[in-house]
């Protein structure tokens, strides 16, 4: 018993002294200008800004290991009317491979937004590409391209928790189940939710290029005064090696609709197009990938709107000292009656950044954005802006 023991603890040592870690601050000060910050449509003056924010980030890897911790916050002094708007957003990750047939993956956050101002900022390393064998359904709502949504703060935890098995030389099994709490400030509580996600993807490899499945998901929103949506169905799956840099993903099916939606919305249920795709490339020095979606989507409002989105994100370092990032979206709802209106709304972001190093721990460089929300009404004024940084590290160099 004893020798196990100290076998054990050996082994434990000798993990730990593996294990790749890497923790640093990013300390950023900066000053710009804005064009309608929170997207109003009563309180839209343009206005200049100062802005101070903090990134903590720490990773740790073992070969059988990957996790972190970050931690961004803050706080953007507008020069006219809008005073001072904090944001922030805690998150955590990891992945393990338990054996040569099993990996576990989970994931959580914590964030404060307001008008959508996050998605706006480049924060922290460009993501790396997610592997294989632990895709799963991001259970995180989108921005949901609503007034009631965007013109005000609003606060998410969510998590997500996963494993993927592989049967077989050529068949895999992942799982995965996510939870999101979603509120807003100043409403009563009347447009918060709680959504929870399941899904399931059995996958076959057909030959080195080419992998297919079939995914089912599941879906419950519940909000306030008894409402409630639950939509769920089936996927093909497919995910296609173009080349040895180029991965192309996607998936088609449909899901069934059921809202409660209680006097104001009644109940109905439907069957909608559930489909989305991926197109990524990643190298050394670059990175980009394009998604587009259209699936039916839980809406501030307490409804289930279809709702089509785009994404293109993409990265490149032009030098040992000089990076540009660029990130562009669009989420466009419609299908959603309040006493017999439809409703439609659209949500569209630009921003593009260039980074410089200067020294070893001195970086500075220009952040741009364009903002534009459309809805059943007047439309706020777009919002466009930049703004210019000095960062400075404290930790572990690049």
């Amino acid at each position: 018993m004893k020798k196990r023991l100290i076998c054990g603890a050996a082994a434990l040592l000798s993990s730990v002294a593996q294990a790749d870690t890497r923790s640093y601050i990013d300390l950023q000060g900066g000053a710009g200008y804005s064009t309608n910050p929170l997207l109003l449509t009563d309180m839209d003056e343009d206005s200049g800004f100062g802005r101070i924010s903090a990134y903590a980030f720490h990773g740790w890897s073992t070969p059988r290991s990957e996790s972190s911790v970050s931690a961004y916050v803050e706080n953007t002094s507008y020069l006219r009317e809008y005073g001072n708007q904090e944001a922030f957003e805690v998150a955590a990750r990891s992945r393990r491979n338990v054996s040569e047939n099993l990996v576990v993956f989970g994931s959580a956050n914590f964030r404060g937004d307001y008008s959508a101002q996050l998605g706006t900022r480049f924060f922290g390393p460009p993501r790396e590409p997610v592997p294989v064998d632990v895709i799963a359904p991001d259970p995180v709502i989108v921005v949901d391209p609503d007034l009631f949504a965007l013109n005000r703060r609003q606060y998410s935890v969510a998590g997500q928790l996963g494993l993927s098995t592989r049967l077989s030389e050529r068949d895999a099994l992942t799982t995965a189940v996510g939870l999101q709490r979603l509120f807003l400030s100043d409403d009563g509580g009347d447009l918060d939710f709680t959504q929870a996600d399941a899904s399931a993807e059995w996958s076959r490899t057909i030959n080195e290029r080419l992998t297919a499945g079939l995914r089912v998901i599941l879906q419950r929103s519940d909000f306030s005064r008894g409402r409630s949506i639950t939509s769920y169905g089936p996927q093909a799956t497919a995910q296609l090696q173009l080349s040895e840099n180029w991965e192309l993903t996607g998936a088609l099916g449909f899901v069934r609709v059921e809202q409660d939606g209680g006097e104001l919305l009644g109940e109905l249920n439907s069957i909608d197009l559930a489909a989305d795709a991926s197109l990524c490339r990643n190298v050394e020095q670059e990175r980009l990938c394009a998604r587009v979606a259209r699936r039916t989507q839980s809406s501030i409002l307490g409804g289930a709107p279809t709702t089509t989105s785009a994404g293109l994100d993409a990265y490149r370092r032009l030098s040992a000292r000089d990076t540009v990032q660029a990130s562009a979206s669009l989420a466009r709802s419609d299908g959603l009656r309040i006493g017999g209106v439809e409703q439609k709304s659209g949500f569209y972001s630009l921003t593009a950044g260039y980074d410089r190093v200067f020294g070893d721990r001195l970086s500075g460089g220009v952040n741009l954005s364009a903002r534009r929300l459309v809805v059943s009404g007047p439309n706020p004024r777009a919002d466009v802006g930049g703004s210019l940084y000095l960062r400075y590290r404290i930790g572990d160099l690049r």
